[in-house]
């Protein structure tokens, strides 16, 4: 159980941004942008390349970061400047970074010198140790990440941002530019997986040119795996947004580690996720119905059992057991009886003294 802890959370954690910048674009910006899967091995591609070129590690994962962000800003060219739908204009632009990534490798696949990476200082300790450092440090790269991301959100532009998402039109009366919007989105959710990918090769030890392929939907799959849970209720309760990131990434990566610990093959796992990703997407369709039916019949049920005492039954038992409604409400008995009762008890007791 500890190594299934473990392995989730050093899988798990360099995964975080990306999943914070498809959840922007998913559900602040509704749409969907396949660039993420070119930008995420772009990021890793950069930072591997660069630290073996002898680069430090911030000056390589800012470059990483900042090709990424650039990568989105392409698309977002694309789509302004020829009217592409977001969605098509990621596609061509997924495709086309297969080829760059390529050429950034140099080859299909390199390592990385252990020494020169994030973790380079962790050599030599104990393998525990050197697990639960290793997770310490990917948490804080993560929480300063969503921190301010989280930021944004609450500023001006994070509101103007959000606002386009909801209601574009209503936005733009507003004054604010649905072009800049989309364009920091995109942006933003690029360079998170930029970040993601510089961590991820880093853990790992190497960068391969299919490191990317499937993020996006297995993104949108932790997404709403983390709605399951956290419950954001859309994007203006930003820290129930972060929770339900956090939630999703890290449940969507114990069932892939479990999987593989269970015995599964690493070739399984595009189907594991597919799975994972109808499950979500059926739990998420469903479930609200579910949970709104058994919140009517248990209402109706209290009604039940609360009718008798309030004024009689409202439902009244008919042949074959079915019930039929009565005619009304119960008319409560005339006081005049009770009057008379009580004035002829006070004669009697008059006649009785």
């Amino acid at each position: 159980m500890r190594f299934l802890v473990t392995d989730t959370l050093i899988a798990g954690l360099p995964l975080l941004p990306v999943v914070m910048g498809i959840y922007l674009v998913v559900r602040i910006r509704q749409d969907f942008d396949l660039t993420v899967d070119g930008s995420f091995t772009l990021g890793g591609a950069i930072t591997a390349v660069l630290l073996n070129h002898g680069a430090g590690v911030p000056l390589a994962m800012l470059v990483a970061v900042a090709g990424a962000a650039l990568a989105g800003l392409v698309t977002t060219g694309l789509h302004l400047a020829f009217r592409i739908p977001v969605i098509l204009a990621g596609l061509v632009m997924s495709i086309g970074m297969t080829t760059l990534n390529l050429h950034v490798l140099g080859r299909p696949s390199i390592s990385l010198d252990s020494d020169r990476t994030l973790f380079g200082g962790l050599i030599g300790l104990a393998p525990d140790v050197q697990d639960w450092l290793t997770i310490a440090i990917l948490a804080a790269f993560a929480a300063v990440f969503l921190a301010a991301v989280g930021y944004l959100l609450l500023t001006e532009v994070g509101l103007a941002l959000r606002a386009t998402g909801v209601n574009p039109r209503m936005a733009r009366a507003q004054g604010v530019d649905d072009r800049r919007s989309l364009a920091l989105c995109l942006a933003l959710a690029n360079a998170s997986a930029g970040l993601s990918g510089a961590l991820t090769v880093q853990s790992q030890g190497f960068s391969d040119s299919s490191t990317g392929t499937g993020t996006l939907l297995a993104g949108v799959g932790a997404v709403m795996l983390g709605e399951l849970i956290a419950r954001p209720g859309g994007a203006s309760r930003v820290g129930r947004v972060i929770a339900a990131v956090v939630a999703g990434t890290l449940l969507y990566r114990f069932i892939l580690v479990g999987a593989l610990r269970a015995g599964l093959q690493a070739t399984d796992l595009s189907g594991i996720t597919a799975l994972t990703l109808v499950a979500a997407v059926a739990l998420n369709r469903y479930l609200p119905e579910v949970g709104r039916v058994l919140g009517r019949l248990g209402t109706a049920g209290r009604a039940g059992t609360q009718a008798p005492a309030v004024g009689g039954p409202h439902i009244a038992e008919v042949a074959g057991g079915r019930p039929a409604p009565d005619d009304g409400p119960t008319i409560p008995p005339a006081r005049e009886p009770a009057t008379a009762g009580r004035a002829s008890a006070s004669a009697t007791m008059k006649e009785a003294g």
